[in-house]
């Protein structure tokens, strides 16, 4: 169990987390005909915005309230109705997310009631309007409309995916006495968030909690299976016979039941190329799997036939409707256990939860869950999979047994990332994460830390880090700490595909094992090759000068190994990049609403 640590630095100034309305509206980009608003001021979408837009080298659909600071002291109900009204008459979504931000946490509006007045008055104004008397009345159906409280000046990212994965599964699947898609629902739902969430967040950023007090309590009339990584079996030869009467069972053809549908809900740690993988191996033991939200058909970088101006792709309305006849469900990810284990209470299904998928311990005990689940042997797809990512551990070991590594990343991605380190022989040295969650605490590092990357700098330069992971932001930390640098996490604005390149499943675990090995190969060679360069030089201009040479180098290895850098075994210190840093990585790293 890892130790959680906060810095007691009371100022952030090169901040690693992002806002919750970011996340939650990541949440709903991965559902088809989707607009996310968030209700705020134009700042907080424009940042939003921008860094989604360089990340999946997409069009992101995003709309703002725009919220002035008049609007902010006498009411912002008439602008949330106003950008609800144009939204619908002009883009017609089928689902609507509408987020919170800091601006209208504070100012106290009843933004639940105001919603509920809303959805309350759709027919009555639809009729007077006559915006349904054209031909193809279904065209301007009401959407789902789904509130979430996500204030931005408390948690981070993945606070606000959770948030907003409850809450559609809320919208979805209500509770028992009202009927589906009830609007006291959608508004109440805001209510609870708001009250629920911001206190939890805010014990947490005053020290974090322990798993008991931050792991919401579920009905106890849902029996919940739950796997962890100090359990998962091996996969094994045969598969397991079926008990009978096992939580979920639904037989050959269940009145309410679809036996073949499982339900997966994603957290923000997996890619696009993660979800098709996952999706596959569900396939192949003869489910159909429903993804929760499908970032992999949203925002993976297809060419869509033509432009609209909702998302082109992702887990329909009518998926979303099919969830209740869920046979299982798969909480991939810390961030998802929470929404798992609602979906499970409410339907009855069996769960099964993993705080990640990447490396063989998680992805062999899912594996084991399909078979038991189906009564099937694995198949030989599968199988082959398995023996590369084995043979893959063998082989990145030989490089990356030792390696000194340093990694900051959102709590799933910091967990799975790490861990699959780990299983190499590699020593994380320092793990930070923007905010707590509780999958933090079952991490297997020694500590995690709370911070901003500044703190993770001065921590990775004492430790004497070799591979720096994280996203796109650490990049220059790696340059100044003279270390291998592996891109992992949101956001990756450097490179091309990031949501293409796989970091969970048997064949995602091999593509990143095998990355960080050739990034920590690639930066040996160039500093090897930079190092000999210097002293050839030196050497065949004559005059004693490559005595010379030998002694700066020595010199230079002394003061780096003073500074807790490098001693003379390790790999040698590269320079500091010429090119400044990009000026807008640093302004979209946080969102100053």
């Amino acid at each position: 169990m890892a130790r959680i640590v906060t810095t007691e630095r009371g100022a952030t100034i090169d901040p690693l987390k992002h806002s919750q309305p970011l996340g939650a509206a990541m949440v709903f980009l991965g559902l088809a005909g989707s607009m996310p608003i968030m209700h705020g001021s134009m700042g907080c979408a424009s940042f939003a915005k921008a860094l989604l837009t360089r990340h999946f080298n997409e069009p992101i659909p995003l709309q703002t309230t725009a919220i002035s600071e008049v609007t902010a002291v006498f009411g912002s109900g008439e602008s949330m109705v106003a950008t609800l009204d144009a939204i619908r008459k002009k883009q017609r979504p089928e689902i609507i997310g509408l987020l919170t931000t800091g601006v209208t946490e504070v100012s106290g509006e009843d933004i639940g009631g105001q919603l509920r007045a809303y959805l309350a008055a759709w027919a009555d104004a639809d009729a007077d309007t006559g915006a349904a008397a054209e031909a193809g009345v279904e065209a301007d159906a009401a959407p789902l409309i789904v509130g979430v409280s996500t204030p931005d000046f408390i948690g981070g990212l993945s606070d606000g995916w959770s948030a907003a994965l409850e809450a559609l599964i809320r919208a979805v699947i209500p509770a028992d006495e009202l009927v589906l898609g009830d609007p006291d629902e959608l508004a109440e739902d805001l209510d609870d968030r708001a009250e629920g969430r911001t206190a939890l967040l805010a014990a947490s950023a005053a020290s974090p909690p322990r798993p008991a007090d931050a792991v919401r309590a579920i009905p106890a009339a849902a029996s919940v299976r739950t796997t962890t990584a100090h359990t998962h079996p091996a996969v094994p030869d045969q598969p397991v016979t079926r008990r009978s009467g096992a939580t979920g069972e639904t037989g050959s053809a269940g009145e309410e039941g679809t036996p073949d549908l499982v339900a997966v809900l994603a957290g923000p740690g997996l890619t696009a190329a993660d979800l098709d993988e996952l999706a596959e191996l569900i396939r192949s033991f003869g489910f159909t799997p429903l993804l929760v939200p499908d970032l992999s058909s949203s925002v993976d970088g297809h060419l869509a036939p033509a432009w609209q101006p909702t998302t082109t792709g992702g887990t329909t309305v009518a998926d979303l409707r099919r969830l209740p006849r869920a046979r299982a469900v798969v909480a991939a990810g810390g961030c998802a256990a929470p929404a798992g284990e609602l979906l499970a209470a409410r339907t009855g299904a069996r769960l099964f939860t993993h705080p990640h998928l990447s490396g063989l311990t998680e992805m062999d005990a899912l594996v084991s869950e399909l078979m038991s689940l189906s009564a099937r042997t694995a198949p030989t797809m599968v199988r082959r999979a398995r023996e590369r990512l084995a043979d893959g551990l063998l082989d990145a070991h030989f490089v990356l047994g030792g390696v000194r590594v340093a990694i900051a990343a959102e709590p799933d991605t910091l967990v799975a990332a790490g861990s699959l380190l780990r299983d190499v022989g590699a020593e994380i040295v320092t793990a930070m994460a923007p905010t707590y969650a509780p999958v933090l605490d079952d991490a297997p590092f020694d500590e995690v830390v709370l911070g901003d990357l500044t703190e993770f700098t001065t921590r990775a330069r004492a430790a004497g880090a070799q591979l720096v992971v994280g996203s796109s932001h650490l990049r220059e930390v790696a340059h100044r700490l003279g270390a291998a640098y592996l891109p992992v996490g949101f956001p990756i604005v450097d490179r091309l595909g990031a949501a293409l390149a796989g970091t969970a499943g048997y064949t995602g675990s091999l593509r990143l094992l095998l990355d960080a090995a050739n990034r920590v190969l690639d930066h040996t060679a160039a500093s090897h090759g930079a190092a000999s360069h210097g002293t050839a030089g030196h050497g065949t201009a004559g005059h004693g000068t490559g005595g010379h040479s030998a002694a700066g180098h020595g010199t230079a290895s002394t003061e780096s190994a003073a500074s807790g850098g490098w001693s003379e075994t390790d790999l040698p210190h590269q320079a500091r990049a010429t090119a400044d840093p990009d000026e807008l990585d640093d302004l979209f790293q946080e969102s100053p609403c």
